[in-house]
């Protein structure tokens, strides 16, 4: 049988769990897309089962496991896989959808094309940067990286677990995109 992979609820690859006497052969495969590692669940009705970590090959992810039926017998028929974050690499960069992520840290509300990551012990926090309009964050001034990122200039803010802001190294960061 073929069920869809989901990740956040989105389609990314299929899995097909085929009967083996008294296992159950489960293989993955998805699309790669540089975001991180990703585990593999099996999802049951009673729970669901760990398959383990995707490995790359070429484009794809994939992951292949045997399961004894007897052990996932009380867990009932599967009815689907999904996907969940093991380890995100860092330098990716994602749309802010919930702003009051930051908006405690940052001592303002905020609005607008935001970006965020998490990069190391950190999360980086990205505000469109006009040098034709006011600072973003005009309190954090100091804190600020300016950085070209998807060729559109941001100041970047980074803080800590605790949302206090934290100086950035001044290094490039090629995962950013080039100073501005």
């Amino acid at each position: 049988m073929e069920y869809p992979v989901l990740l956040e609820g989105e389609r990314v690859g299929a899995a097909a769990v085929e009967e083996e006497g008294e296992r159950l052969a489960v293989t993955l495969r998805c699309r790669e897309d540089g975001r991180g590692l990703f585990r593999g669940y099996l999802v049951c009705p009673g729970g669901e089962v760990p398959l383990g970590l995707l490995e790359p090959r070429g484009r794809e992810l994939w992951l292949q496991r045997r399961l004894l039926r007897e052990e996932l017998r009380p867990l009932g028929r599967p009815v689907g896989v999904r996907l969940g974050m093991s380890y995100a690499f860092a330098g990716e960069w994602q749309a802010l959808r919930d702003p009051a992520l930051f908006a405690a840290a940052a001592g303002e509300e905020l609005s607008g094309d935001l970006l965020w990551r998490q990069a190391g012990s950190l999360r980086q926090l990205a505000l469109p940067y006009d040098p034709t309009r006011p600072f973003p964050l005009v309190r954090l001034f100091c804190f600020a990286r300016i950085l070209t990122i998807r060729g559109r200039r941001y100041a970047v803010y980074a803080f800590d677990g605790e949302n206090r802001p934290r100086m950035q190294p001044t290094t490039p960061d090629p995962s950013a995109g080039r100073p501005g």
